[in-house]
């Protein structure tokens, strides 16, 4: 009976432990997989007064055999309990978090804590905080970049910069007081993060040398005819024989026109292959090209309209080849270029229109067609329902290197009574009327015209026959109305040189013009005259013979030679000259 007794005692002391262990030490699924995230209890300073309890001292704190004691409050529990409860595996034993992220682990006897490193987060401290993305504090703080690293971050400085004592805050580097040879023989200027190497105007400064080297200007084409560098600069030339001179640009060789009897409602269209107008056009898609105005020249060849579509793929080229009209097209659709009808370079006015129609292209003089050429569907394709046209007269827009057969762009002419698109005059008057350059002249006479390119050449024996001593003389008189303001109005050739010149220079004093006569390039004479284009006359006298020059005209200011010893030394150069035959030239030299 006893031993029944004590089997029975122990049963009930194994079901007692067996039920004590799986009410307070195991858990159900769910909230095992939550053991990390499981809640303190909030032991208090009356901790020991309160009844023991297994997860409050053994689970979340570690317990020793007396307080385990107090939990079962019997030796026999306590003894099969307290020998297992030290068995249990320490739970930081592999490390089970981050060690980069970590500072230390600690054990719960089932459970475990990772405790972080500043700069990490997460149950393992696996997870880096990126301070350079905190919105309370942008950039991490830093004036420039913020560089995120592992467990912390740093500031970085552009390029140009370098990063003051408070890691925060970045500094301009003034590289020229740094180093105040880094530039070499240039300027140093500091500029915010970096620096430049300043040169004088016309220099440009070398990296690998560290020296200001002469800037080539002439090898931008930065003249439109002759270009001659110079250290530091550059200067312009125009071919005089081809009545140009120098702009006030300095870098353009222009022919200028006489404006006398000009009109506003008159378009002069002689500017240097830049267009004179130009007209920009956004109509409906139903619209199509057309063009119609007066037009008068001399002139055998040049851009008379030049249109194109917004993206310059399609174009449309109205222009003058040895005085009759040429049309030339491109578009998506089709490719042409023809010339045809009577030249109209006579100096007349002649009404021209050009008209898109369906299927074709009508050129019209005077009403009458002298070409008709097709064209399939459009000139200029619609973009959303608008057909976008951009228009220039008299000239080209660019350099334009897509032309199906080249012209020279330019072309003295007039045009009058424009209708572009149909829609009028389009205030065009209004735009040319402060523009002197752009009137032109009401009428213009018949005459001998010489261009400036010496193409009147005449034999004249200047000598006397009956002279032993071999005498020449060279007697000149000229009417003139001139159409330039500078240019050669006679000269005698010999080979490439000219002896004897008599020319028109233009003087920066807008009101006088001088009259000058030279021997091989050296000015003798300068006669000093008002502007000399104007709708009247002057007569011009010259003589010239081995012993004197002399010149006079009927309106003139004053008249100025050089000094006796230079006379008489160019003087001497030009007899020399003068013994054997010479060429003769009106209006210019040969080019």
């Amino acid at each position: 009976m006893a031993m029944g007794a004590l089997c029975l005692v122990l049963l009930a002391s194994s079901l007692f432990i067996t039920s004590l262990c799986e009410g307070r030490t195991f858990l159900p699924p769910q909230a095992a997989s939550q053991f990390l995230t499981r809640r303190k209890r909030a032991n208090s300073f009356f901790e020991e007064s309160k009844a023991g309890d297994l997860e409050r001292e053994c689970i979340e704190e570690l317990c020793n055999r007396e307080e385990a004691r107090e939990i079962f409050e019997n030796n026999p529990e306590t003894e099969y309990f307290y020998p297992r409860y030290l068995a249990i595996p320490d739970q930081c034993k592999p490390m089970p978090c981050h060690k980069d992220g970590s500072k230390e682990c600690k054990d719960g006897k089932g459970s475990f804590t990772c405790i972080c490193k500043p700069g990490w987060r997460g149950l393992l401290c696996e997870q880096d905080i990126n301070e350079c993305e905190d919105p309370e504090k942008v950039k991490g703080g830093c004036s420039q970049r913020c560089v995120n690293i592992p467990g912390s971050y740093r500031c970085a400085c552009d390029d140009g910069y370098y990063l003051l004592p408070d890691k925060h805050t970045c500094n301009d580097r003034n590289e020229c007081e740094l180093s105040p040879v880094i530039c070499g023989g240039a300027q140093c200027r500091n500029t915010p993060g970096k620096y430049e190497c300043e040169c004088e105007t016309g220099y440009r400064f070398n990296t690998s040398s560290k020296i200001c080297e002469d800037v080539d200007e002439c090898a931008d084409e930065i003249c439109s005819q002759v270009c001659v560098n110079t250290p530091g600069s550059y200067k312009c030339y125009c071919e005089g024989r081809k009545k140009l001179k120098l702009a006030w640009d300095k870098k353009s060789s222009v022919c200028v026109t006489c404006m006398y009897q000009s009109c506003v409602c008159v378009v002069h269209v002689a500017e240097l292959w830049i267009p004179v107008v130009y007209l920009r056009f956004k109509l409906p898609d139903v619209t199509r090209f057309s063009a119609e105005f007066d037009f008068r020249t001399y002139d055998g060849e040049g851009v008379i309209l030049y249109a194109e579509s917004a993206d310059s793929t399609s174009w449309f080229l109205l222009a003058l080849r040895e005085g009759k009209i040429e049309i030339q097209f491109k578009n998506d659709l089709w490719t042409k270029v023809t010339t045809g009808g009577k030249a109209i370079n006579n100096g007349q006015w002649h009404i021209v229109s050009v008209e898109e129609m369906e299927n074709s292209i009508s050129v019209k003089i005077a009403k009458e067609a002298v070409m008709n050429i097709n064209n399939p569907k459009y000139l200029f394709k619609p973009v959303n329902g608008i057909v976008e046209t951009k228009v220039y007269i008299a000239g080209l827009p660019r350099k334009v290197e897509n032309l199906i057969k080249p012209i020279n762009p330019r072309l003295d002419g007039c045009i009058r009574g424009w209708n572009l698109m149909n829609q009028g005059a389009l205030g065009v008057k209004e735009v040319i009327q402060e523009k002197q350059s752009k009137h032109c002249l009401v009428s213009v006479q018949e005459g001998s015209y010489y261009p400036g390119g010496g193409v009147a050449q005449i034999y004249v024996n200047y000598t006397d026959g009956t002279s032993a001593d071999g005498d020449w003389l060279v007697n000149v008189t000229l009417n003139i109305r001139s159409s330039t303001s500078t240019g050669v109005m006679f000269a005698l050739v010999k080979n490439e040189a000219v002896p004897l010149a008599l020319a028109i220079e233009d003087q920066s004093v807008d009101i006088v013009q001088d009259i000058i006569v030279s021997i091989h390039s050296v000015t003798v004479a300068r006669l000093t005259t008002k502007r000399i284009c104007t709708n009247k006359d002057i007569s011009i006298s010259f003589t010239a013979t081995k012993s004197a020059v002399e010149i006079t005209s009927n309106s003139y200011t004053e008249i100025n030679y050089v000094d006796k010893e230079e006379m008489e030394k160019q003087l001497a150069i030009l007899d020399q000259s003068m013994k054997g035959p010479v060429d003769t030239y009106l209006g210019g030299i040969p080019g």
